[in-house]
């Protein structure tokens, strides 16, 4: 398959979207595989209610290699598929938080020095603080970081088309990584306090309601968010982990456009363009003619996995000043 000119700039970007594309291919054939069982036994039992589990078990698992096995009654019988939904949902929830995590650091490690790579990586989680609003908190200081010594290439030729994808967010970003905190926090209080509400929890809660109540919304599709009491068990939609990986990947393609003006990113820049070139012996040698060999410098580009530039020519004057061509 030929290269192609992707419409974000990190590396990271396209395997976590790759990534969450696959999590949902493997997750929703799991869940028809599951349900698919589920109904099945519980017809079967219904039909012969004197046969023995074991009986059960193998008329329908005969010839796999099970380890562990598969507790049919429990699995089947016992369990409500609203229950199983709900672990399908905490699964790409976990997931969805994990690629985003993973990004995060991934990048920022690209983007900033190795003794604030960390704390950004956390900085891209949050909003920023309404109780400190002269301050930087959160997500922009992150992004002020990056600011703050800027390549005016990345700046002029790449930033500019990026930044008016259709999956860019940044006009409601706070919104999104609101979005973004309540659903981390329901996925730390199932692995931390045993999946039940604290007040925070509610307070975050509250905050999103009101995010998603506005007119317009900031999200496409709002979310259920049924409510919550403190100290009893979260209820998790299959619906909103849904919409939440969607968030996430919108949290992605904004902050891949925002963070691509680093200074830093026009060093990779150069490497992932040299890469190319020594990855494809057709590419190394330029031919004289002007249109042909413009057409050679695309090719770089998208062998490299790079964006659309604003402006070719100007690329290509980098380019060759920096002795990649």
């Amino acid at each position: 398959m030929p290269a192609s000119n992707p419409p974000f700039f990190y590396p990271a970007t396209h395997s976590v979207d790759r990534r969450l594309g696959d999590t949902f291919g493997f997750v929703w054939a799991s869940y028809a595989g599951l349900r698919e069982l589920w109904w099945q036994v519980r017809g079967f039992r219904s039909q012969f209610p004197d046969l023995h589990i074991d009986e059960v078990k193998s008329k329908f698992l005969s010839g796999l290699t099970l380890p562990g096995g598969i507790d049919l009654r429990r699995t089947c019988i016992e369990t409500d598929w609203s229950q199983h939904e709900e672990e399908f949902a905490k699964w790409i929830l976990f997931e969805s938080c994990t690629m985003f995590e993973s990004w995060c650091e991934k990048v920022c490690s690209e983007v900033f020095p190795k003794s604030s790579a960390a704390q950004h990586a956390k900085n891209l989680q949050f909003p920023s603080d309404p109780n400190k609003p002269n301050q930087s908190t959160g997500y922009r200081k992150a992004i002020d970081a990056a600011n703050a010594t800027t390549s005016a290439l990345m700046a002029a030729q790449f930033f500019p088309k990026l930044s008016t994808s259709p999956l860019n967010r940044w006009s409601t970003i706070e919104d999104h990584l609101t979005a973004y905190r309540y659903f981390k926090e329901c996925r730390n209080a199932i692995i931390h306090s045993d999946g039940v509400a604290d007040q925070n929890l509610i307070d975050l809660h509250t905050a999103l309601v009101a995010c998603q109540s506005r007119n317009p919304s900031p999200f496409r599709h709002a979310f259920a968010l049924p409510g919550l009491t403190v100290g009893a068990a979260i209820p998790i939609r299959i619906k909103d982990s849904v919409l939440f990986a969607t968030v996430v990947r919108l949290l992605i393609f904004t902050f891949d456009a925002a963070l691509c003006v680093a200074n830093a990113n026009e060093r990779s820049l150069e490497a992932r363009l040299r890469a190319a070139r020594a990855r494809s012996p057709a590419l190394v040698n330029l031919p004289a003619d002007p249109a042909k060999r413009t057409q050679r410098v695309k090719r770089i580009l998208a062998a490299a996995r790079v964006p659309v530039p604003v402006k070719l020519a100007d690329v290509e004057a980098w380019m060759l000043a920096r002795r990649i061509i």
